[in-house]
């Protein structure tokens, strides 16, 4: 007795829940066990017939790519005549169905000859759909540090729907609220020549309103729409669908911002939304839903924090009327080096932010000494010189974030050890400060002050760049020049932001 007679009496093959078929070198099938027309959705005599067009399976790797000729696991075998071990193929039933199973291939020899080789094909349509979700769900939460409005997360969703996914259209309508319950669609991606205006709406009493999406926006649960040549419920529809080719639909409700909206997610396959995509559809939603409250979050702190800076830079500017919008100043010029020099463009806003206040410890002195014409004396100075420390204790103590603090404390450190208040060399100065250190000069050299008159943007140019690696960061005074003969201006005082006490 042979091993295959051995198996096929113990009744292996038939039990099992493994789909096996045989092709011979040419390709013709054999024979196949009656597990195969379960697992492949089709009949005996359609997986055996020798009439190319009567299966359409057209296998693709999990990615959504096909698989070339060559690259087929029953041609690998019979070329290489090694064994393929699980090869993840998607195939298409008769029905039109994507399925997706764990190929094994096992060449059959005869002496040296290989004149067949046996499939072994196991359903992976569940792991595969998981990691899809995983991979999708990763990717929806890929988002930039900064956070993103309200369209621009939707359009994210979309896109990766589609683009990272297997889905042929994605789009999110937001529900109106009005008498009218109109439905807009803010944003799309895929075939979007699908969707056409006052598509759909959540209002019962239009037909427009019955399909799937009023259903989810007035129950606030799924709707999945597994084949729609089928569904009732789509049928107005119906010649879009046939013309791009979409065969189902899940509908997802959520909440962005506590409005009523749904994401709409097509595929071109039947039965494409089982309950394991749906739940991970679901989380995707509510995932959007996080990164919108967290955006708005961040954005309202983000107003107050300007809020803050503006106040504190205004109470320090009006206590010293020569020097009015300096700080402001120096934030604009910050900002434009920040960015000459391709940083993070979150770093150059906490930059921008930490010029306009880095002087802020100078409300601590006495207005006599802001404004006094003539030479500072040696106490006078030293009492200046505390700025530095006392601005860094006011902003570390309103818990402003890095580099804010670090700014105000270290903008008069120089890369030689001359500066204050600390005397730190070269590296132990952090590169926000360096930039602001080099902007602060410029524009004090630029700006007339009452113990001296202007000096002018060139000299301020040729001082910095005369002392560039030794007072002065080399990069920072590079871009400078570049920045100013780029034809930067800086911004006009403005004297509604001078407030009295």
């Amino acid at each position: 007795m042979t091993l295959a007679d051995a198996l096929t009496a113990s009744g292996f093959l038939e039990a099992t829940a493994t789909a096996f078929m045989l092709r011979d070198a040419s390709g013709h099938v054999l024979d196949i066990n009656d597990r195969a027309e379960r697992v492949f959705g089709c009949s005996r005599e359609d997986l055996m017939s020798d009439d190319p067009t009567r299966l359409t399976w057209d296998p693709v790797h999990q990615d959504g790519s096909p698989f070339s000729r060559d690259d087929l696991p029953f041609a690998v075998a019979l070329d290489t005549q090694d064994p393929v071990y699980g090869e993840v193929q998607g195939l298409l039933t008769p029905t039109g169905e994507r399925r997706w199973y764990t190929v094994n291939a096992y060449p059959v020899l005869q002496g040296d000859q290989c004149t067949g080789v046996l499939l072994a094909y196991l359903d992976a349509g569940e792991r595969v759909r998981r990691t899809q979700l995983v991979d999708l769900l990763l990717a929806v939460t890929e988002r930039p540090a900064h956070p993103t409005g309200e369209a621009e997360t939707f359009a994210h969703v979309c896109h990766t729907l589609v683009d990272a996914g297997p889905f042929a259209l994605a789009w999110v309508g937001v529900a109106d609220e009005g008498p009218e319950r109109r439905v807009d669609i803010v944003e799309a991606a895929g075939v979007t020549g699908f969707i056409t205006p006052n598509m759909v709406s959540w209002s019962s009493a239009q037909p427009n309103g019955l399909g799937p999406s009023g259903i989810a926006l007035r129950s606030g649960h799924p709707v999945v729409v597994n084949d729609m040549t089928l569904s009732p419920i789509v049928h107005q529809w119906r010649d879009q669908i046939t013309r791009y080719d979409l065969r189902s639909a899940a509908v997802l409700p959520f909440r962005p911002a506590g409005r009523r909206a749904v994401l709409v997610v097509y595929d071109r396959h039947p039965n494409s939304f089982d309950e394991l995509t749906v739940v991970g559809l679901e989380r995707i939603v509510h995932e959007a839903e996080r990164m919108i409250a967290h955006g708005e979050s961040v954005r309202r702190l983000s107003t107050a924090l300007e809020g803050t800076l503006a106040a504190l830079s205004q109470v320090t500017e009006a206590r010293d009327p020569y020097t009015a919008g300096h700080q402001v100043r120096v934030g604009a010029l910050a900002t434009a080096l920040g960015t000459r020099l391709d940083l993070d463009a979150d770093l150059v806003e906490l930059i921008g932010q930490a010029g306009d206040v880095h002087d802020v410890g100078k409300i601590a002195l006495a207005s006599e000494i802001l404004i006094k014409p003539g030479r500072l004396s040696d106490l006078e100075m030293r009492m200046v010189r505390r700025h530095s420390s006392v601005g860094h204790e006011i902003l570390a103590r309103a818990s402003l974030p890095w580099p804010i603090p670090e700014v105000a404390l270290q903008h008069h450190e120089r890369l030689d050890g001359s500066g204050y208040p600390a005397g730190l060399t070269a590296s132990a100065i952090g590169l926000p400060a360096r930039i602001v250190a080099v902007a602060d000069v410029i524009e004090a050299m630029s700006s007339h002050r009452p113990y001296r008159p202007v000096v002018g943007r060139e000299e301020a140019l040729g001082f910095v760049e005369a002392n560039a690696g030794t007072l002065f960061d080399s990069d920072v005074v590079a871009v400078a020049r570049t920045v100013l003969m780029e034809g930067f201006v800086f911004p006009e005082p403005s004297t509604s932001s001078i407030v009295s006490i």
